[in-house]
């Protein structure tokens, strides 16, 4: 019997990988003191934040219709299993500079596996692998196999940047989805990942770095420790028990 092994070099689509816009979930009551009597009034300060790409050397914006182009990929022709590509997203405090404040930034990354337009789970979202720059924790309580919630440990001043994402890879282990097939004179191996497209989602959000436990708290549900109660950097996230 005569057993074939078809795998050939371009076995993955990278597929148009939708970014999330980036959301507003909280605000800021701003005191400002305007006479003598100290009476005082509120204006409110959005908190935005914004995901931008390194394309050909110059940042583009990410929305909902604006995917990642993964310039890197392009140049190489084909993703190719297990090879590294370096890829440059940042997060960047757009905020209003007369209105807008200091805020610490979360980023939710979402992977899945996607078929003629159809999400699939045979494939493990885990196979996707992103690598984040240094100055993020991930918080594992909400993190699954298909998504990861990472935290800017330090807040953005407004119009400040930071690096997120650096590289993309997909994990050799994805060659071992594979299925023989054939007849009573021929085998050959399916390779699951045929055809298969990977996709990638991003959602940004920021919340104020005053008072920052509560904000935290009340925006995500979550528990943090800090150097200094306001502007501290963060040292630790914990779900709320």
């Amino acid at each position: 019997m005569k057993k074939i092994n078809k795998r050939p070099l371009v076995i993955l689509a990278l597929g148009i990988l939708i970014v999330g816009a980036s959301t507003v979930t909280a605000t800021r009551a701003a005191i400002v003191y305007q006479t003598e009597a100290e009476r005082v009034n509120f204006s409110t300060a959005v908190f935005s934040v914004d995901l931008q790409e390194n394309v050909d050397g110059k940042y583009v914006s990410l929305d909902d219709k604006t995917g990642l182009q993964f310039p890197e990929i392009k140049k190489d022709g084909s993703l190719k299993i297990g090879k590294k590509y370096t890829e440059d997203v940042k997060v960047v405090n757009n905020s209003n500079p007369d209105t807008g404040y200091s805020e610490y930034v979360r980023v939710v990354v979402r992977k899945s596996w996607v078929r003629n337009d159809k999400k699939q789970t045979i494939l493990d979202p885990e196979l996707i692998n992103i690598e984040t720059a240094s100055g993020w924790i991930e918080n594992k309580a909400e993190s699954t196999d298909e998504m990861s919630v990472y935290y800017r440990t330090t807040p953005l001043a407004c119009g400040e940047e930071a690096p997120f994402i650096t590289s993309v890879t997909i994990n050799s282990d994805i060659t071992k989805y594979v299925t023989n097939v054939g007849t009573e004179t021929a085998i050959k191996n399916e390779y699951t990942y045929n055809g298969e497209s990977a996709n990638i989602e991003l959602q940004a959000d920021a919340v104020q770095t005053h008072n920052a436990k509560d904000a935290m708290y009340a925006a995500w549900g979550v528990k943090a420790e800090f150097t200094a109660e306001d502007d501290g950097n963060i040292t630790s996230i914990s779900p709320v028990e």
